[in-house]
């Protein structure tokens, strides 16, 4: 008989969440999370990411909120992380290190069903952060997301939103309910941020260890309050979706060529191969990896390039969607090789697959909320959880085979 879901794990007392200061210590060193708003990253910030990662073990994931890990990292690599992040601008402020989590579409307005581009926005919305210094106090996990209207920066549940309406006006969310009316452009960024500290003051003045404003009583409308707001019923924010892999024509009828990194992972020489590809690629929360504005005479190399590096370019394969932790050899804690576990899965997968993560231990890290799939070791087996409830099976072997 299936088993109940389990209840969440109390909320721990101190944010552990990782970054470029506070790293987090694994079986194969230590691992430092760079925060990348909007996913944008330069060509000598990804040289720059190569250079930080020959630090460690030379292995570079890709997280579902479109940032970087380098892990393998030894315990006295701090100084030369800093230096070498700092000077091609990958941290601004040290003490806002977790802070600068905002997410925005990999094709920054591009898109056919966008409003307008949001690279300014975003831009604001971190100079805004890092200039106000209570925000170093929030929470790693706490989210900002700027869509340009296409739903593609709305696939992760989102503290703070902004979504464009029209060209010159953006609409504000709190935890994912609509605030007001909508507000000109340049204040958007300035709103977000208030909306921010607000989340912080109302978080001790009822004394709640919250690390989300949805973990809060009424937290939307308590935030929208110290705003001076109230919750609107409508317009809904559009349906959130990944980017996906693959060419996308762009308004300007050029390209936007997007790649998966299997399992987020990629190699230095990677890093190395995009850096000579383009002056810049952008990040997405499918773990992917875009090259926008490439004309068209040029795509079929582009894609070449990016399978060379071994990116993946079809829509269709069983990687999109599927998702595992760090695993043995790699955490302490790890019971199951779900890496090699989820390339098997990758294999048998379908194209729209539900989405699918592995975890090696029962702590399940990396495991999303509302999980359609989660496969986790379970005391002496693995526990396959789905909407219909959780089983246990004794191998990982049987695990795969029940998920065919």
């Amino acid at each position: 008989m299936p088993r109940p879901l389990c209840t969440p794990e109390p909320r721990p007392a101190v944010d552990r969440c990782p970054g470029t200061l506070a790293l987090h210590r694994a079986e194969d060193g230590w691992l430092a999370r760079m925060r990348v708003p909007g996913g944008r990253l330069a060509a000598r910030q990804l040289l720059a990411l190569e250079r930080a990662a020959a630090l460690g073990n030379g292995l570079v994931d890709l997280t579902s909120r479109a940032n970087v890990q380098i892990r393998g990292l030894p315990a006295d690599a701090g100084e030369a992380l800093m230096e070498r992040l700092r000077a091609a601008g990958l941290v601004p402020s040290p003490a806002h290190d977790r802070a600068r989590n905002v997410l925005a579409s990999p094709v920054a307005g591009r898109h056919p069903r966008a409003h307008t581009g949001t690279d300014a926005i975003v831009a604001a919305l971190d100079r805004g952060v890092c200039a106000e210094s209570a925000l170093a106090e929030l929470p790693g996990r706490f989210l900002f997301a700027v869509d340009d209207g296409s739903g593609l920066a709305l696939d992760q549940p989102a503290d703070v939103t902004l979504v464009a309406r029209g060209d010159v006006r953006w609409l504000l969310a709190l935890a994912g309910r609509p605030v007001g009316e909508p507000i000109a452009a340049t204040e958007a960024a300035a709103v977000a941020v208030q909306a921010a500290v607000a989340f912080l003051e109302e978080r001790a003045a009822v004394e709640q260890r919250a690390w989300r404003i949805s973990e809060l009583a009424a937290g939307p409308a308590a935030v929208a309050r110290r705003l001076g707001l109230a919750l609107a019923g409508e317009p809904r924010l559009p349906p959130g979706a990944p980017l996906a892999p693959g060419r996308l024509r762009q308004r300007d009828g050029r390209v936007a060529v997007t790649a998966v990194a299997p399992l987020g992972r990629l190699e230095r020489e990677a890093l190395v191969g995009l850096a000579a590809l383009a002056s810049e690629v952008r990040l997405g929360t499918g773990r992917t990896v875009t090259v926008t504005d490439v004309e068209r005479a040029r795509v079929a190399t582009v894609e070449r390039e990016l399978a060379a590096l071994g990116l993946v370019l079809d829509a269709n394969c069983g990687w999109i969607g599927l998702t595992a932790c760090a695993g043995v050899g790699r955490c302490a804690k790890a019971r199951l090789d779900v890496r090699a576990a989820a390339a098997v899965r990758a294999r048998a997968r379908k194209a729209g697959a539900p989405a699918e993560h592995w975890a090696a231990c029962e702590r399940r890290c990396g495991e999303r909320a509302r999980q359609p799939i989660a496969v986790a070791a379970d005391g002496d087996g693995v526990a396959i959880r789905t909407e219909r409830g959780e089983r246990i099976v004794g191998r990982v072997e049987d695990a795969l085979a029940m998920l065919r």
